[in-house]
């Protein structure tokens, strides 16, 4: 492979990542944006208040790997694992800008999900 081919496969694997990035992030601002109505609607979540939001937030990390590993036609699977690093490595930086206590462990947990995740989302991406 040339030199101006792999610079043409890098740009557009950061074009597409950036493309699901964005829809990933979408998808998050719609569902939080959903869930502040409702609870000023009278429902109560501060139940369920965190585990609604990881769920959000792995529903986010399919669809934005869905949609790179899309655009992206071949290797849809480091598409999906790049946009799901991405993406988990932004939540943790907005939770800590925010004040919220960072556990090491369960950020790691979470960062696996999020690259498994990425993973399925990017092959699907690539095969549906």
């Amino acid at each position: 492979m040339g030199e101006q081919e792999q610079r043409a496969t890098g740009r557009s694997l950061l074009q597409a990542v950036f493309w699901g990035f964005r829809y990933a992030v979408l998808l998050l601002a719609i569902g939080i944006l959903i869930l502040a109505v409702l609870y000023v609607a009278g429902m109560d979540w501060t139940g369920q208040m965190r585990t609604v939001y990881d769920y959000l937030c792995y529903a986010a990390v399919v669809l934005g790997a869905f949609l790179t590993g899309h655009r992206l036609k071949t290797r849809g699977w480091l598409g999906g694992i790049i946009s799901a690093v991405v993406f988990g490595v932004f939540l943790l930086i907005l939770a800590k800008i925010f004040g919220q206590a960072i556990s090491f462990k369960l950020s790691f947990v979470k960062m696996i999900i999020l690259v498994l995740l990425g993973l399925v989302g990017g092959i699907l991406g690539v095969n549906l």
